[in-house]
């Protein structure tokens, strides 16, 4: 099975990674690991998040990036609704 690594912003943090049978799920397990990371932040009044997970292979190849702003409700993304008066 692959090993993969779901790195925080930048490479090398996760240094023993993960073995997944494919890609999908290591996708799936950094959009989750995002969600988790993102509620944590909010629940503990953070005010700095991290912004991405990048997704490597064993031997350090890129294979994708998780955006924080992927893992939003879509009614969050673009919202011009928000007020500072109300």
């Amino acid at each position: 099975m692959p090993r993969y690594f779901l790195h925080i912003d930048e490479l090398g943090t996760d240094p023993d990674g993960t073995e997944l049978p494919d890609m999908e799920a290591a996708r799936r397990e950094a959009m989750l690991s995002a969600r988790e990371m993102l509620a944590e932040r909010i629940i503990l009044g953070a005010e700095t998040i991290p912004l991405r997970i990048l997704i490597t292979d064993a031997a350090g190849n890129l294979l994708a990036v998780v955006h924080m702003r992927d893992v939003l409700p879509r009614a969050l993304w673009n919202c011009k609704d928000w007020r500072s008066d109300l």
